[in-house]
């Protein structure tokens, strides 16, 4: 602490007092940057926390379409499956009357054979497959037999007669019967036509509706692809937001600290300017004090000597008195003059 001439003199009391202040502001430095220190860290984590964790739910949110993908095209799977299997039985359905159809294809071809439009080959077909039609051949058979038995019983079975008839017999039953024969395969033409039809017609809906099916589940998983890729860009889109905050939030953190330490370096600053200005004050006063002091002791040191003219002079020391200081002045040219003894 200082003394009484050093607070009188020095200005030791505003120099203790700018000390002290210089040592609060050093502190008060210290600490709020240590504070600050500390609570843009936490603020940042607490930040930066709080976007990975909005980004993790994002990102699961972002693999639960996937999820949504996959699941979505295996039930469009098993659904298309299932459809056309079930249509294909449907037309499958049809193959007995497309079967039948056949069957009665073969008898119309037969005909065709027999009105000639097949060429050669075609009447060679027919006229075999009449000759060995059962019925014809049945009643030709039983015709003969009738002749060979009647001309038997009149003993003219191996005359020339007996084989004129039998071929004569045997020609007019065909001219009788070919004809009928050949009404009868005509009238094949219309359940094969209605076979065919109903075939047809039956397998032509069935493949319409495996069109239907097929054209569906595309505008299904175009739909799907579309939800999921709308959906993931949503995601992508909020994530990409959520960064931006970020980015934001700690722009404002850094932001806001360096205007607390800019503004604690400028308390810093005023307070040190005030302490030198404290202590300036001080010494200056002192100063001030000291001057006035050695003028007042040499005026009346000058008041107590004899002659207007001359010097004047004393011993004594204000700053320490157990020392003898002595010292003079002369009043024509206002110098002072000091001297030190024991």
């Amino acid at each position: 602490m200082a003394n009484f001439f050093d607070t009188l003199f020095g200005g030791g009391a505003e120099r203790e007092a700018a000390e002290r202040n210089r040592a609060a502001l050093g502190q008060y430095v210290q600490t709020g940057n240590t504070a600050l220190d500390r609570g843009l860290t936490r603020s940042e984590d607490a930040v930066r926390t709080g976007a990975n964790s909005a980004n993790s739910y994002l990102t699961s949110n972002y693999g639960l379409y996937d999820d949504l993908r996959n699941t979505g095209t295996g039930i469009l799977d098993r659904g298309r499956a299932d459809s056309l299997a079930a249509l294909k039985a449907v037309g499958a359905a049809y193959d007995p009357v497309a079967a039948l159809a056949a069957k009665y294809g073969a008898g119309t071809q037969l005909y065709l054979d027999s009105t000639g439009v097949n060429g050669a080959d075609g009447n060679a077909r027919a006229q075999a497959a009449f000759n060995a039609g059962p019925g014809y051949a049945f009643t030709r058979d039983q015709g003969i037999d009738a002749l060979n038995r009647r001309r038997a019983a009149a003993g003219m079975l191996n005359s020339g007669n007996a084989d004129i008839d039998a071929l004569t017999y045997g020609t007019g039953l065909a001219n009788q019967t070919y004809g009928s024969w050949q009404d009868r395969l005509a009238g094949l033409i219309n359940p094969e036509l209605t076979a065919t039809s109903t075939a047809a017609s039956g397998r032509a809906g069935a493949a319409s509706n495996i069109a239907n099916v097929i054209g569906q589940d595309t505008a299904a998983r175009l739909g799907l692809a579309q939800g999921v890729t709308a959906g993931q860009a949503g995601v992508n889109t909020a994530r990409g937001a959520n960064d931006v905050a970020l980015g934001n939030s700690l722009a404002g953190l850094y932001t806001g600290d360096a205007g607390n330490r800019v503004g604690i370096a400028g308390n810093n600053v005023s307070g040190q300017m005030a302490a030198n200005n404290l202590q300036a004050q001080g010494e200056a006063q002192g100063a001030r004090n000291l001057f006035n002091g050695a003028v007042s002791l040499a005026s009346l040191a000058a008041g107590a000597m004899p002659g207007a003219g001359g010097s004047s002079g004393g011993s004594f020391n204000l700053l320490n008195p157990s020392r003898t200081s002595t010292f003079g002045f002369n009043p024509l040219n206002g110098a002072f003059s000091f001297g030190g003894s024991r």
